[in-house]
């Protein structure tokens, strides 16, 4: 049984938390947290005991045996927490982002690699049923080889007041796009190479950052990809994963909250649309910890490893320093 420290017990790292114990292939055996009051959220709630909550990591890695670092601190310290579990030969899965700064996530990878250390990035979207579905459908050919993905995301996005996702610019980007833009690249699997992003606020809105925008990602091969966001929507919403659009010429996959359907014309020119029944998948959590503990028993690199996340964590950089120039990007710029 591999054993975890969970570095952060805020609500998401108490989440973690709850799933590690419903498994029977690893456990907590320490957690860390400065606030008193998550120390005691995380008593209360999930059952650790005080014994084992710490306030820094270093407590935690000369007090306990562990196997990993499950990382749930802000993406600013996610560094010391790499350098620390990597230069103690613990293995490392974190919460996105890898880190708000594009050298120090490429700096923390190449850490892990040179360890010899598992090193993965929760991007929990892509493991939710319609992503993989739909990437699976893209292999077979079903559509044939697509020319154009078109995703929308419509949200009332960290309504915070004072938070840094309110107040920090090009914070719908910074932080949330890393979901879609990792979407997208698993479902098309292949990156782009370019990107023109356009940002903008609505007189409404509550972010002081541009929480609106039209993003569009040149790939090879003559496939397009946009993506249009409204951070500050009051109507009728998407899905977090966003309503898409994909199309081939073969046909057209689309999906949103609840269904997925394939259309594509019959010879008289009638449109046909069919209902496809999504892949039956493990709950993200579950599927992330089983891809994780796997790669670490198998000593392979795992789905979303931190080498494999750059990429998108690339797009979103990229993006931004489009929005801020004003002029299409390459993806090779950002290093």
């Amino acid at each position: 049984m591999l054993k975890c420290i969970v570095a952060g017990l805020g609500g998401r790292g108490r989440h973690w938390v709850s799933e590690i114990k419903q498994r029977d292939d690893c456990e907590v055996v320490a957690g860390v947290e400065p606030m008193a009051a998550n120390r005691k959220k995380a008593m209360d709630e999930q059952g650790l005991a005080v014994e084992i909550l710490f306030n820094s990591l270093d407590e935690a890695i000369e007090n306990c045996e562990a196997d990993f670092v499950l990382d749930v601190t802000p993406p600013s310290v996610h560094r010391e927490v790499a350098e620390k579990a990597f230069a103690a030969g613990l293995h490392v899965i974190g919460e996105k982002p890898l880190s708000d700064d594009f050298a120090v996530a490429k700096s923390m990878m190449e850490a892990g690699k040179s360890a010899g250390l598992t090193h993965m990035i929760t991007q929990n979207y892509r493991f939710t049923a319609f992503p993989r579905t739909t990437r699976k459908l893209l292999q077979q050919g079903i559509i044939g080889r697509p020319e154009q993905c078109d995703v929308q995301f419509y949200m009332p996005w960290a309504d915070i007041p004072g938070s840094h996702y309110v107040t920090q610019p090009y914070m719908l980007i910074n932080d949330m796009m890393i979901h879609h833009f990792d979407l997208i690249r698993y479902v098309l699997q292949v990156n782009p190479v370019s990107v023109q992003a356009i940002t903008w606020n609505h007189s409404w809105g509550w972010h002081q950052g541009d929480a609106a925008h039209v993003i569009y990602f040149e790939f090879p091969d003559n496939l397009h990809a946009t993506h249009v966001s409204c951070g500050c929507a009051v109507g009728s919403k998407t899905s977090w994963n966003g309503n898409w659009r994909i199309e081939g010429p073969k046909g057209t996959i689309e999906w949103g909250k609840e269904k997925m359907v394939r259309s594509h014309l019959h010879r008289t020119d009638a449109s046909v649309e069919e209902e496809i029944t999504p892949l039956d998948v493990p709950a993200p959590g579950k599927a992330i910890l089983d891809e994780f503990l796997a790669a670490i028993e198998e000593d392979r690199e795992p789905e979303c490893s931190a080498e494999d996340n750059l990429n998108s964590l690339r797009m979103v950089f990229a993006a931004i320093r489009s929005a801020k120039e004003g002029r299409r990007v390459e993806l090779e710029e950002i290093g």
